[in-house]
């Protein structure tokens, strides 16, 4: 029987006023008999972090690698004075936790995905390795704030493919950048958060399932708590016929609280 669905709900006050609120939500999903993914919400100095990780199911201890990047990328992230300019490094470190555990104990083509944020004041620097996303919410409309290292991916932005075939093509798994041990980088991002914005941090589980203007939809409804509009999304994604694990990370800027 597939475990129960992991939630998270919270806030922090950032250094500027503004008041941040927190939600994270993973479920194994109706097939999977293991949950790969991981994920993580890191109050740091004037800062908070979120990120996620999906184990990349196909090769061996994916769910042990995915717990490798997030917990080294944590650590990095906590050392740093300014955790925002760290993620490159914190990549970097997580790629070696992996590359260090595949050679001590054998495991080689362990692997997994990573998107992670940090957020400060009211913009956020990110980082990504993979096909797991980032969104920003605003009013309701859903827009993809990273880029997919998966081959349908660079096969539609070279207009060889259709827009389609990122839900649809038997290919769309094949991925080509992750952290597997072997030098890797990630590609970084900045963006400003405006009141009301929800910044969704999730893997493929998630968003693959479901449209962009369905995110946008079911995310920037503010029917109440982040907390229970993410459950929503992900208990939508499973509806939709998903079969993977389901994770999401999220945050919003709440309107009532900035001057």
């Amino acid at each position: 029987m597939p475990a129960p669905p992991v939630g998270y709900a919270g806030e922090v006050t950032l250094p500027d006023g503004s008041v941040l609120e927190l939600a994270a939500v993973t479920d194994q999903g109706p097939v999977r008999r293991e949950n790969q993914d991981r994920w993580a919400v890191l109050p740091l100095a004037g800062a908070v972090a979120l990120l996620v990780a999906d184990g990349m199911g196909g090769h061996a201890d994916g769910g042990l690698a995915a717990e490798l990047a997030v917990g080294a990328v944590a650590r990095q992230l906590e050392a740093a004075s300014q955790p925002d300019a760290a993620l490159a490094v914190a990549v970097a470190a997580a790629n070696d936790a992996i590359a260090d555990r595949s050679e001590s104990a054998g495991a080689l083509g362990m692997g997994t995905t990573l998107v992670a944020a940090v957020v400060r004041d009211r913009s956020a620097q990110l980082i990504n390795v993979g096909d797991s996303r980032a969104y920003r919410i605003r009013d309701a409309v859903a827009e993809p704030v990273t880029s997919d290292h998966s081959w349908v991916a660079e096969e539609i932005a070279a207009g060889r493919l259709p827009a389609r075939a990122l839900r649809q093509d038997p290919r769309r798994s094949v991925i080509t950048r992750a952290l597997m041990g072997s030098p890797v980088a990630g590609d970084e991002y900045r963006l400003r958060l405006a009141p009301d914005d929800v910044l969704l941090l999730c893997s493929d589980g998630l968003w693959e399932p479901l449209e962009d203007d369905q995110l946008g939809r079911l995310l920037g409804a503010r029917r109440g708590r982040l907390a229970d509009d993410l459950a929503r999304v992900c208990s939508a994604a499973i509806d939709a016929g998903g079969t993977d694990n389901v994770t999401g990370v999220a945050c919003r800027l709440r309107e009532s609280d900035v001057g």
